[in-house]
C-alpha cells in the first residue's frame, strides 16, 4: 500500500504474506521520488540486509522504519545517517550486532530488538538519550554497556528478560531514578544487592521470574513503595520478610514455585492486593491475616502442603477465583468458605476433602459451594 503527496511517496508498508514475500530490499525505495520516505514498513518478509551503497542512509526524513520478522545478519552503518528516525523496528531477526552508528540516532524513541542474536550492545546508544523504552528480550546478552540505563534519562521501560545477566546491570542505584516497569525475567540473577533499589520510587512493576533468588530485596522497606506488581516466581525464596507490609499500593504479589514454608501474617497489610499466587510452595497452613485483603479477587495457593483453611477467608468477599488443588492433607473447608458471595471459579482436584460427603466431592467445585452454604446456614438456625 502507498501514499503519495506531491508525486513523492512519504509512506510505503510492504509486510510480507503467505503469497509474496521480499527477498531483498526493494531498490525503488532508493529512488529520487523515495528519498522523501518517512514510514517504511518490511516486517515479515524474507529479507536479509539492507544496502549500505546506495541504501538505507539516503532516506534521511525516515520517521519509522520496520524491517522486523526477517533474517537480518546485520545492519548497515548507514542507518545513522536517517537522524530524524524515532521508531527504529528490528526485533525477530537474526543480528549478532549493532554499528557503533545507532549513537547517532539523537531522535530515537523506541528501538525493538527482542529476538535476534545479539551478545552486546553498543557504548554509543547511551548517545539515544531520547529513548523511552529498552527491550532486548530473547538474546545472549550478559551486560549492558557501562552506566548505560544512567544515561537514558526518559527511559521508563526496560525488558532484560531471557538473557543471561547473572547480576543487575552495572550502573547502580541511580539508573533506576526513572524506571517504571523492571523485567529480568529468566535470566541467572542469584541476589538482589543492597541498595540497588534506593532510588527506584517510581518504579511499578518488577518482574524477576526464573532466576535463583534465595532473598527478598533487602531494602524493599525504604524505596519500593510504589511499587503495584511483583513477580519472584520460579526462584529460590524460603521465606517472607515482615517489611513486605510496607508495599501498601501492590496490588499483584507472583511467588509461584518458592520454597515458602509460610507467610507471614503482615501480608494482611496489603491492603490494595487483588492478585496473591503462592502455588507450588511448601505452605502448611494460611494466616488468619489473609481475611483482611478484601480487594482480592484471585487466590491461587494449590499445590502446597495445606491442612486447614482458615475461617477468615470467608471475609473475601471480591473473591472470584481460589486455587485449592493437590493439597494433600487438606481433607476439610470451612463452611465460611459460602461467605465469599463473588466466587465464581474453584479448583479441589486432589484434595481429599473426607470431611464432605464423596457424593459432594465428586459433584465438583459448584456442588461443594452449595454444600458449605447449607451447611452455613444451618450453623445459623
Amino acid at each position: 500500500m502507498f501514499f503519495f503527496m506531491n508525486a513523492t511517496i512519504i509512506s510505503a508498508l510492504l509486510s510480507g504474506n503467505s503469497n509474496r514475500s521480499l527477498s531483498a530490499y526493494p531498490r525503488w525505495a532508493l529512488k529520487q521520488n523515495s528519498i522523501k520516505l518517512q514510514v517504511l514498513s518490511l516486517r515479515e518478509n524474507k529479507i536479509h540486509t539492507l544496502p549500505a551503497k546506495p541504501g538505507i542512509g539516503q532516506l534521511t526524513h525516515l520517521i519509522t522504519l520496520d524491517v522486523s520478522h526477517n533474517h537480518l545478519e546485520q545492519l548497515s552503518e548507514k542507518i545513522g545517517q536517517c537522524q530524524k528516525l524515532c521508531t527504529l523496528s528490528l526485533q525477530h531477526n537474526e543480528l549478532r550486532s549493532l554499528p557503533n552508528t545507532i549513537g547517532d540516532l539523537k531522535m530515537l524513541e523506541n528501538i525493538g530488538l527482542r529476538y535476534n542474536h545479539l551478545e552486546s550492545l553498543p557504548d554509543s546508544l547511551a548517545r539515544c538519550t531520547n529513548l523511552l523504552e529498552l527491550n532486548i528480550e530473547g538474546n545472549n546478552i550478559w551486560q549492558l554497556p557501562e552506566g548505560l540505563l544512567t544515561h537514558l534519562k526518559k527511559i521508563s521501560c526496560v525488558t532484560l528478560s531471557r538473557n543471561y545477566f547473572n547480576v543487575f546491570p552495572s550502573g547502580g542505584p541511580q539508573q533506576f531514578t526513572c524506571i517504571q516497569s523492571l523485567n529480568m525475567e529468566h535470566n541467572q540473577i542469584t541476589r538482589i544487592p543492597f541498595g540497588i533499589f534506593s532510588r527506584a520510587s517510581n518504579l511499578t512493576k518488577l518482574n524477576l521470574k526464573d532466576n535463583q533468588i534465595s532473598a527478598f530485596p533487602p531494602d524493599i522497606k525504604k524505596h519500593l513503595i510504589n511499587l503495584k506488581v511483583l513477580i519472584l516466581s520460579n526462584n529460590q525464596l524460603k521465606h517472607i520478610p515482615v517489611t513486605i507490609r510496607e508495599l501498601q499500593k501492590l496490588q499483584v504479589l507472583d511467588l509461584e514455585e518458592n520454597h515458602l514454608e509460610s507467610l507471614p501474617p503482615d501480608i494482611g497489610y496489603l491492603g490494595e492486593l487483588q492478585r496473591l499466587i503462592v502455588q507450588s510452595n511448601r505452605l502448611i497452613s494460611l494466616p488468619r491475616e489473609i481475611g483482611r485483603l478484601h480487594n482480592l479477587v484471585y487466590l491461587a495457593v494449590g499445590e502446597n502442603d495445606l491442612q486447614t483453611i482458615p475461617n477468615e477467608i470467608g471475609d473475601l468477599h471480591k473473591l472470584e477465583t481460589l486455587y485449592l488443588n493437590n493439597n494433600l492433607n487438606l481433607h476439610d473447608l470451612p463452611t465460611e468458605l459460602a461467605m465469599c458471595c463473588s466466587l465464581q471459579m474453584m479448583s479441589i482436584e486432589n484434595c481429599p476433602l473426607t470431611q464432605i460427603p464423596v457424593e459432594v466431592v465428586t459433584g465438583g467445585p459448584s456442588l461443594v459451594i452449595q454444600y458449605l452454604r447449607l451447611q452455613s446456614s444451618f450453623s445459623h438456625i
